[in-house]
């Protein structure tokens, strides 16, 4: 005698399959997941290299141009410096540098920026971030010929602690002597 369609079970075929089926899922989830969990602090490292980027750029920009140059820009220097100048002159140190090209070749823990806002070491959540920086004059065709030297490029790359799995980031500005 036939038993009606609504009473049947699943045949062990039919439940194994569902099995099979469910746990590709769940391992395809569980996949995704953990890849989101591990990228789920990249904006935050990311938000602190631009800021750290943008801290380092306008700190050096305020600066004068040339050590031969007025506070104000003008009148233009005459004669620049070369860029065998580049770099602190004599005994300058990081919390006495007063031109553009003074911070060629800087390369610092990041807290160094706040150490003259906290004496007690910097702040602690952006150390291991590493900040360089690189000034040179710009010509080529950027510029008119005889005004390569009243541009300067300054490079601030900025790199996130080693553990973080992101690449070091680059920011640049020109200052200009006018």
């Amino acid at each position: 005698m036939h038993r009606p369609v609504a009473e049947r079970g699943f045949s062990l075929v039919e439940v194994v399959i569902t099995i099979v089926i469910i746990g590709i899922a769940l391992t395809a989830a569980v996949a995704g997941w953990g890849n989101i969990a591990r990228h789920s602090s990249d904006v935050m490292w990311q938000t602190r290299v631009s800021y750290l980027g943008q801290a380092y750029l306008e700190e050096i920009l305020s600066r004068r141009y040339d050590e031969l140059t007025p506070a104000g820009g003008s009148p233009i220097c005459a004669p620049c410096s070369t860029e065998g100048s580049f770099g602190p002159d004599d005994s300058e140190t990081r919390e006495t540098f007063d031109d553009v090209d003074d911070y060629h070749g800087l390369t610092e823990n990041a807290v160094g920026l706040f150490n003259a806002l906290v004496t007690a070491g910097g702040i602690q959540s952006y150390n291991g971030y590493q900040v360089s920086v690189q000034v040179r004059y710009v010509g080529g065709d950027y510029f008119s010929a005889g005004n390569e030297e009243r541009v300067k490029q300054i490079v601030v790359t900025v790199s996130p602690p080693k553990n973080t799995g992101q690449s070091p980031v680059q920011f640049s500005a020109l200052r200009g002597n006018y």
